[in-house]
């Protein structure tokens, strides 16, 4: 590739998900510096200081091991996440039971303004809403019951504070959920981009090896094909033949899709080119027309072969000449392959051989759905035009 191979350490999906992990350690140290705040300044309010002191040292330690764990993994860990709920619930219950009962529902109760922040967390880390409410059921209903049995705050009160961590975390999912999308998203359209830069990369090589094949061997080996560089006609047909194959190369044929009608007709006209046949081949409207290409059936390309081949073989069997024309016109309606050559032509009155060959390629092509057309005089040469109208496909 010549563009940027993308790392899934470089995405920007793995990028979000290391400014989510960041976000949630931010929301934990600010907690944290919360809790210093309100022991700081309300010491002297805790029944039990020693224990209150162990109860922050734990809370600590804990967030010190999980800011570590997941700064290694650069993202937010499940099982990590999961013990840090079980982990603030426990440490609701603790906090009540060190916090007079007339200071809980004060910020003296520090456990509950530190996991009300830190509970934005369950909101960042976990993607889906269902597994988000139950994580916050379990963190809001340890406030709650926590609360009520040890402080005997009545229900009124404590329902709309646990209420608060529905808000935190719901609010967080939808963030983390929208910042989630649109990393995936940004990795789609580099994805993409880069892409599209091989393309065209890829494609410039191409035209620019394209142009100088042209410009030297191609026209070389049409200018031997076509002149009287050869005394040998089979050594000029295998030249013409070659060259043909090399300027469906240069115009990009799919050489290898012998279902394409594209391929099918460079085939016929480097089969009869192989014998000697100068074919003049105008392909550059059905090149453009992959709408067409894509839609023709196999039955159909067969009978435009089949039926171009013909048309080609009465030109080097009958018609007096080493040169003929096939042209592919296409329009919304239909598209239409002719072949030309300006031999002796025939009676198509009185010619048995005329006849025959009118006959048969029309049949030909009204078996597929579509129309042939044979024109010829004497002295004027043969038209013969395959028509195939877009209902056909």
């Amino acid at each position: 590739m010549t563009a940027e191979v993308i790392t899934e350490a470089s995405t920007a999906a793995a990028r979000v998900e290391r400014v989510i992990m960041r976000a949630a350690m931010f929301f934990r140290v600010s907690g944290l510096l919360q809790i210093a705040v309100v022991v700081t300044l309300a010491a002297g309010r805790y029944p039990h200081l020693g224990w209150t002191f162990a109860l922050i040292a734990a809370v600590i330690v804990e967030s010190a091991i999980l800011t570590e764990a997941c700064r290694r993994a650069g993202r937010l860990l499940p099982a990590w996440t999961t013990a840090d709920v079980l982990m603030c619930g426990a440490g609701l219950w603790a906090g009540a039971a060190l916090t007079a009962p007339t200071d809980g529902h004060t910020w003296v109760h520090f456990m509950y303004p530190f996991t009300l922040i830190t509970s934005i967390g369950i909101g960042l880390y976990y993607r889906r809403l269902r597994t988000v409410i139950y994580m916050t059921l379990l963190l809001a209903g340890s406030y709650a019951l926590s609360a009520h049995v040890l402080h005997r705050d009545p229900l009124w009160n404590v329902t709309p504070n646990s209420a608060s961590y529905f808000a935190n975390t719901v609010v967080a999912w939808l963030v983390a959920r929208q910042l989630r999308s649109s990393g995936k998203d940004a990795d789609r359209n580099r994805a993409q981009a880069v892409a599209r830069a091989d393309e065209l990369a890829q494609e410039r090589e191409r035209a620019r090896h394209a142009r100088l094949l042209h410009d030297r061997v191609l026209q070389s080996l049409e200018t031997l094909a076509r002149g009287d560089w050869l005394p040998d006609a089979n050594l000029r047909a295998h030249l013409a033949a070659e060259a043909s194959w090399l300027r469906a190369l240069v115009e990009g044929t799919p050489l290898d899709q012998p279902d394409d009608l594209l391929t099918a007709l460079q085939t016929v006209v480097q089969r009869w080119a192989r014998t000697g046949l100068r074919v003049d081949f105008n392909s550059t409207q059905l090149h453009d027309a992959l709408d067409w290409r894509k839609n023709l059936t196999v039955s159909l390309v067969e009978a435009l072969a089949d039926a171009t081949g013909e048309a080609l073989a009465n030109v080097a069997k009958h018609a007096g000449v080493d040169s003929a024309t096939v042209r592919i016109t296409v329009t919304d309606r239909e598209l239409i392959v002719s072949i030309l050559d300006h031999g002796r032509g025939f009676d198509q009155t009185t010619a048995r051989r005329g006849i025959g060959l009118a006959q048969s390629i029309t049949m030909r092509m009204n078996g597929v759905g579509c129309q042939a057309q044979v024109n010829s005089a004497p002295g004027n040469g043969t038209y013969v035009e395959l028509c195939v109208p877009r209902t056909a496909c």
